[in-house]
């Protein structure tokens, strides 16, 4: 007798699969009770239900904060047929049918009914190089994330290279995810400072949503630790420089209302020309408007590198999140440059949390012996697991580093 399956096709899981048993109900999700677990932080913790029954596959939504999509349509509740795509948070799976011999098989006449926008959905948007999208003209990919590319691209108006962002087609049929865009972009296009990467402008154009950005010749912190060699670690007095360029970022961020929420290596860029660092990846911010204040980054969600989040970030979203946050964040990300790892890096998602929760980090001398005592010291105090015991702005940080800097004759 043939069974169902569910291949993870895209997402931290890739190509993890389970077979399902008739008349068996299986929750998805992050939590340790689901029966098919996801390290995804864009998944609910109990996010969609999945029954086999019959003839019929039964999906229905737990109240994720995120929706559970079937073939790009966001459904409360929907009965499944084989080869349909489910995305849930950043994972995407496809249903097949499991043959007795063991083979996981999806008919001819059900791949072809998957739609262009589906199979770019999957398998991204490199589709769109050499096109023109608003008036960009689309030339290659020079960065991925989980629900976007970016695009080296050309503003057909002024001849201008620009980095475009472009967002999947599914993220513009979510209303929750629009929001958050529009939201994200009022926040972000109005900010000017040397060492965060400018947003020109940002629109829908057809089922994309994109945003244009300054274009910055370099590599990102997460290339540069590759290219330093076996080791990893960055000379102490670049990593020095990055740190302090970046801090400075934050306290402007921070001065004008905004929590940046995902400082990591993927989102700090090098330039080439004069080795200025760039912060980028703001559309992740949250508004600090007050009491009212609307999150740009969705409720109960950890969004970003996990290997770099702050303590409080991995708890409860009700948990009060604040500028002293990303101070960990740059911490984590400025230990990596010193070590060639982060500082509290595990096997697996529960093993790095319970790591950034309660373990201390290694001393970077440890692994780098010619790194300043005082320098150490402000990376360490960064990292303390209480936001109370770090520094409490990012002012005092660019202080710090300044002082030292002078001390040890080494200016950003």
């Amino acid at each position: 007798m043939s069974a169902f399956q569910l291949t993870i096709i895209f997402g931290p899981d890739k190509d993890k699969a389970f077979t399902m048993q008739e008349g068996t109900s299986y929750v998805l999700g992050r939590s340790q009770d689901a029966s098919f677990r996801l390290n995804d932080m864009r998944a609910s913790r109990t996010h969609c239900e999945i029954v086999w029954h019959g003839e019929r596959v039964r999906l229905s939504d737990r109240g994720s904060s995120g929706g559970t999509f079937v073939n790009g349509m966001k459904v409360s509740q929907t009965f499944l047929k084989p080869g349909d795509h489910i995305k849930v948070g950043e994972t995407v799976l496809r249903l097949q049918i499991e043959d007795p011999a063991g083979a996981s098989t999806v008919t001819g006449l059900e791949e072809r009914k998957q739609s262009d926008s589906e199979v770019r959905e999957v398998e991204g948007l490199a589709a769109l190089v050499g096109k023109t999208l608003a008036k960009y003209e689309i030339g290659p990919v020079i960065g991925k994330g989980e629900s976007s590319r970016v695009f080296r691209a050309k503003d057909t108006s002024d001849g201008k290279e620009v980095a475009l962002k472009v967002m999947h087609p599914s993220f513009s049929s979510d209303d929750d995810e629009m929001q958050r865009f529009v939201r994200g972009m009022k926040a972000m296009l109005p900010l000017r400072h040397p060492n965060l990467v400018t947003v020109y402008t940002a629109g829908k154009t057809g089922p994309y949503c994109w945003v244009a950005m300054e274009l910055v010749e370099g590599e990102s912190i997460t290339e540069i630790i590759r290219r330093t060699g076996v080791a990893g670690m960055l000379e102490w007095k670049n990593a020095f420089r990055i740190c302090l360029q970046i801090a400075r970022a934050l306290e402007y961020a921070h001065s004008q209302g905004i929590i940046h929420r995902n400082v990591a290596p993927p989102n700090i860029l090098v330039r080439s020309s004069d080795k200025v660092a760039k912060l980028g990846d703001l559309m992740l911010a949250k508004a600090l408007d007050g009491i009212l204040a609307q999150q740009i980054t969705k409720p109960g969600e950890l969004v970003g590198d996990v290997n770099y989040l702050s303590p409080e970030r991995t708890r409860s979203h009700s948990e009060k999140i604040d500028g002293r946050s990303d101070l960990f964040s740059l911490g984590a990300t400025t230990y990596a440059l010193l070590t060639g790892k982060p500082p509290f890096a595990g096997s697996n998602l529960v093993e790095t949390i319970t790591k950034i929760r309660n373990a201390e980090p290694d001393s970077p001398r440890k692994f780098q012996m010619g790194v300043p005592g005082l320098f150490e010291g402000v990376v360490l105090k960064m990292l303390a697991k209480a936001p109370e015991h770090r520094y409490q702005t990012a002012a005092e940080v660019v202080g710090e580093l300044e002082r030292i800097g002078k001390f040890q004759g080494v200016s950003a």
